[in-house]
């Protein structure tokens, strides 16, 4: 992702989570990260600002995010219950496990909804929209990569070192 093309769509077609200023957090897209990066006062590497940035540690600049996507509170309910549960149970609270994966169950506000996805981002899975059968699903990072024959391995946080190392072995040019 770092050595992506920047004149082509971006391969990376879906939704990451940065943290933001005073505890917020934005559903940001790759390009979007791109944008930001090349803003970014620190003169850090892309492959470096990504690895700080969707791994939680550290904090994007709310007006650097504004033009493309918008910092918003976690969810207090959603919160509270995914620090007081393990991540098996989390799952089981919002979504219906079924042969083929995790389907979330449905009535979540949209503050709910972002916030149940950021949890799982958090833990290396992404919530997808299957607008053929109008259902949300959890997704494991292989799965979003299958087309292309990656392998990520699981880690415990979101695309750590190994994952990033991966996306830019086999992505980079």
């Amino acid at each position: 992702m770092a050595y992506d093309d920047r004149t082509t769509p971006s391969r990376f077609d879906f939704d990451f989570f940065v943290r933001c200023n005073n505890g917020k957090v934005a559903m940001i897209n790759e390009p979007a990260l791109w944008g930001i990066h090349r803003e970014n006062p620190k003169n850090l590497s892309y492959e470096k600002f990504l690895d700080l940035a969707l791994n939680q540690k550290i904090e994007v600049d709310d007006t650097r995010i504004l033009s493309s996507a918008d910092c918003f509170l976690l969810d207090s309910k959603v919160a509270n219950y995914y620090k007081s549960h393990n991540l098996e149970d989390f799952l089981l609270e919002y979504f219906t496990k079924e042969n083929s994966g995790w389907r979330l169950k449905d009535g979540y506000a949209k503050s709910q909804l972002m916030s149940i996805s950021y949890y799982c981002f958090i833990n290396n899975k992404f919530l997808q929209f299957d607008d053929y059968i109008g259902i949300y699903i959890l997704v494991e990072p292989n799965e979003l990569f299958s087309r292309k024959k990656i392998i990520i391995s699981k880690c415990s946080t979101a695309l750590n070192n190994k994952v990033l190392e991966n996306l830019i072995r086999n992505y980079g040019h």
